[in-house]
């Protein structure tokens, strides 16, 4: 491991590359078709493919001045944190490290069984590295059914349990697989990524605010785990077909970079629409994690997959590495002061960053609350007025 005072120059470096190459992606992804930067759908795809590759060589140089997970942020012994998608990849090693440092921790999880083994190996963990016993406890939630998600919130809130941290970080990439649906009707990347997020957050409301005011003045942290890949969907989350059911209108990279740009412009809504309600004690995020190694290759063919396992897994981020964003706006005493200049987004290296143009429409945000809302039936008294 190379000295910090070698590591940093060039990590900033990095960063700087990587800062032109995404403005100049931006400038080709939000030129109209027809126009001097591109000719037509398929270049925008290609422009926004060359820069994810850009990424993926050069991300790990540009994250050599970021400490280890375990470093980042500020401790939370006693607060609550809900982390959905937590059994695997960058949702399992959230759920650890909030464990680590006190918090006690809710895994929201399909798989009860899933949920039991990753207890226990966190549990083992913290023994391994001389820390008290974790608090730990497992919840069912499928954010894919609006039934579950319901039953979740309603049962949380009979508690009347406090909330400190919502990590959204559960979420599908169906590479290559023909167009699916929920059980709710809507298409599987905007059904699990968005709209199951949108009614869990907003039915927690009420547990947040009560959490804070009881935060060791963090304040109440709701984290979006979105995606660069949001920059696949240049002309927004498309209005008059969101589900993409249309003869031809379906791919799976669309669906996932609409879904992923639509937790960017829910969370840029639900800040304000928390600014007109005084709700200034819930700071809300969403992220870049990096290219990260998952598990989002298993529907590919056998080959395909290891290939990605072998060679790419020598260039992308390991789970812990890509997990470091989400600690960090979960926890950082910082992070809530250099949010506003970029409605809440942060990537991969902590920073604040403004992502992609359709990801900074307030028109489209506004819009896609209200469809939000229409599509889940959000009952009028967990609504936030725009005005």
């Amino acid at each position: 491991m190379l000295p910090s005072f070698v590591m940093a120059p060039i990590g900033n470096l990095v960063n700087k590359v990587l800062d032109v190459a995404l403005a100049l992606g931006q400038a080709f992804l939000r030129t109209p078709p027809g126009q001097t930067l591109q000719a037509n759908h398929l270049f925008q795809y290609i422009c926004g493919v060359l820069w994810s590759m850009g990424l993926v060589f050069f991300q790990k140089w540009g994250m050599l001045h970021l400490p280890q997970i375990d470093q980042l942020g500020e401790p939370t012994p006693g607060l609550t944190a809900i982390v959905t998608g937590p059994t695997s990849g960058i949702g399992k090693e959230t759920a650890a490290a909030l464990a680590r440092r006190g918090a006690k921790v809710v895994l929201a999880c399909r798989s009860k069984a899933k949920g039991e083994a990753l207890k226990a190996e966190i549990e083992k963990g913290c023994t391994q590295r001389g820390l008290p016993a974790p608090s730990i406890e497992i919840r069912l939630l499928d954010l894919a059914s609006l039934q579950s998600v319901r039953a979740f919130s309603e049962q949380w809130e009979k508690e009347g349990r406090e909330l400190h941290i919502l990590v959204n970080n559960a979420g599908i990439y169906a590479m290559g697989v023909p167009r699916e649906e929920t059980c709710d009707g809507f298409e599987a990347h905007m059904g699990c990524n968005h709209l199951g997020h949108f009614l869990l957050t907003l039915s927690l409301l009420p547990s947040l605010e009560r959490g804070a005011k009881s935060s060791n003045g963090l304040g109440a942290r709701v984290v979006n785990v979105s995606s660069s890949v949001h920059m696949m969907a240049p002309r927004g989350v498309a209005i008059s077909d969101p589900h993409l059911a249309r003869k031809g209108a379906y791919s799976s990279e669309l669906a996932y970079g609409q879904s992923k740009l639509a937790q960017i412009l829910f969370t840029r809504e639900l800040r304000a629409r928390l600014q007109k309600k005084g709700l200034s004690g819930i700071h809300v995020f969403a992220l870049h994690p990096g290219m990260v190694l998952t598990d989002v290759t298993r529907s590919l063919p056998y080959l395909v997959r290891k290939g990605n396992e072998y060679i790419m897994g020598l260039l992308l981020l390991t789970p812990s590495e890509g997990a470091r964003a989400s600690v960090y706006c979960a926890t950082a005493q910082d992070a809530p002061a250099a949010a506003p200049s970029t409605c809440g987004y942060f990537d991969a290296n902590c920073r604040p960053i403004q992502p992609s143009q359709a990801a900074q429409d307030e028109v489209a945000a506004s819009w896609l609350w209200r469809w939000s809302a229409q599509q889940v039936r959000l009952p009028s008294h967990l609504d936030l007025p725009r005005a």
